[in-house]
């Protein structure tokens, strides 16, 4: 018996993808309000200009919701991708990169002080990966229990654009400037850990 063969059309899979990416950026809107708890997909719906079906079609839970936007946050913030920490030499390296993508996207400054709702599932979302390789990188220092884990505790709160963006807002330095201060800060972090280490081994 033979099989019907599916017939894919080019124009019609780019105009799906263009209205998903189309109801990703009316989503991240609403996340740009940071006193925002939950996504709503008949506004999404109105700003993208699709029918609620449609939303639904792409996007048919809240799980599903959470995920895509923590991709597209992603391509919007790191077009070329996240190179995530391979030890604790690649560490300052990481921050800068983190921070020098992250601080060129307007919407980082709103999502900054978001720290509760939906924006806080995606962010934890986007960013396991990146924040189990901080943790690993720390811990093969091999320093003591407790100064690993204060270590790992200061770098993972220096990990997102809530630490950088106050730096200027409140602080008033250079944006430009931010991600180098951000990056001796952490080889600073590494270093002291690395110092403790061979102090201990003597």
């Amino acid at each position: 018996m033979n099989q019907a063969r599916r017939y894919v059309s080019p124009k019609r899979e780019a105009q799906a993808e263009a209205t998903r990416e189309a109801i990703l950026a009316a989503f991240a809107d609403q996340l740009s309000d940071p006193e925002r708890d939950e996504l709503s997909p008949s506004d999404a719906a109105q700003r993208a200009g699709v029918s609620v079906r449609t939303v639904h079609s792409h996007f048919p839970n809240r799980a599903s919701q959470i995920a895509a936007l923590g991709d597209w946050f992603d391509r919007q913030f790191y077009p070329h991708g996240v190179v995530v920490a391979r030890d604790a030499d690649d560490l300052p390296r990481y921050f800068r990169d983190m921070h020098t993508k992250a601080l060129q996207h307007p919407i980082a400054r709103a999502l900054a002080n978001a720290t509760r709702g939906v924006w806080s599932e995606v962010r934890q979302k986007r960013r396991a990966e990146r924040l189990d390789a901080i943790r690993r990188a720390v811990k093969e220092i091999g320093a003591p229990r407790r100064a690993t884990e204060d270590a790992t505790a200061m770098l993972l709160s220096l990990s997102g654009a809530d630490a950088s963006w106050p730096l200027h807002d409140l602080y008033g330095l250079p944006l430009k400037r931010i991600p180098n201060v951000i990056a001796k800060t952490v080889e600073l972090v590494v270093d002291d850990l690395r110092t403790l280490v061979t102090e201990l081994s003597q």
